[in-house]
């Protein structure tokens, strides 16, 4: 990169914070991006500031403000709502960052998606691939041909065996463990501390060990 990005952080909460403690720890390895602010929904926090970072306004700050190296990235845990704020602004012609803090083991086989996070301490072994928008917390460990689609949320301390895949939206709870080769389907969500031992349908709420089917979405 030739220039220092600028990045807009989307989502003024606790992950976005987060994220913004990422974005300088980065920094201190190799100068890469100058957070310019946080946007967000809540009109009460226009104005104010976060961690020494101004929220510049909602997401229709962005139809004002285009410059060639102003990045993105979307801190909203919910994977629904983030698809959804992340999809407005690509259709107003935004472009995103992918945040990875020094602290993970990302493997050059090991490919990923632009707008995703990866937290400090994630292990990654080889031959996986995380789609775009992608939120992966701390102490993460994803084995060999993982696949984790767009938009999915895998909280700390999560293990992805190998070959198991998560499809879009999926929601992965503190702990949760899927083992090797089985399927999650897109929008589900697994409680925190489930084993997944079966393919889990799309829209569905799974709990305990082994996991269970507790409800299901149209």
């Amino acid at each position: 990169m030739n220039q220092i990005a600028k990045l807009v952080i989307v989502g003024a909460g606790g992950l976005g914070r987060e994220v913004l403690a990422m974005v300088r720890a980065c920094n201190l390895v190799s100068p890469e991006a100058e957070v310019l602010g946080f946007l967000d929904s809540n009109p009460s926090l226009a104005g104010t500031q976060i961690a020494g970072v101004p929220v510049l306004g909602s997401d229709d700050w962005c139809k004002a403000n285009k410059t060639e190296n102003l990045r993105y990235v979307c801190a909203i845990g919910n994977p629904m709502a983030r698809s959804i704020v992340t999809c407005k602004l690509l259709d107003m012609g935004c472009q995103f960052s992918t945040i990875v803090h020094p602290g993970v083991h990302l493997p050059d086989s090991v490919r990923c998606g632009v707008g995703t996070v990866i937290m400090a301490g994630t292990e990654f072994t080889t031959d996986s691939t995380v789609g775009s928008h992608v939120i992966i917390y701390l102490n993460c460990s994803i084995t060999h041909d993982v696949v984790v689609k767009d938009f999915c949320l895998i909280a700390s301390g999560c293990n992805l065996s190998g070959g198991s895949i998560l499809e879009t939206g999926v929601e992965l709870g503190t702990g949760a463990c899927v083992l090797p080769q089985r399927r999650v389907g897109a929008w589900s969500v697994i409680g925190a501390g489930a084993v997944v031992n079966k393919d889990i349908p799309s829209n569905s709420t799974a709990v305990g060990v082994p996991c269970r089917i507790i409800a299901q979405r149209p």
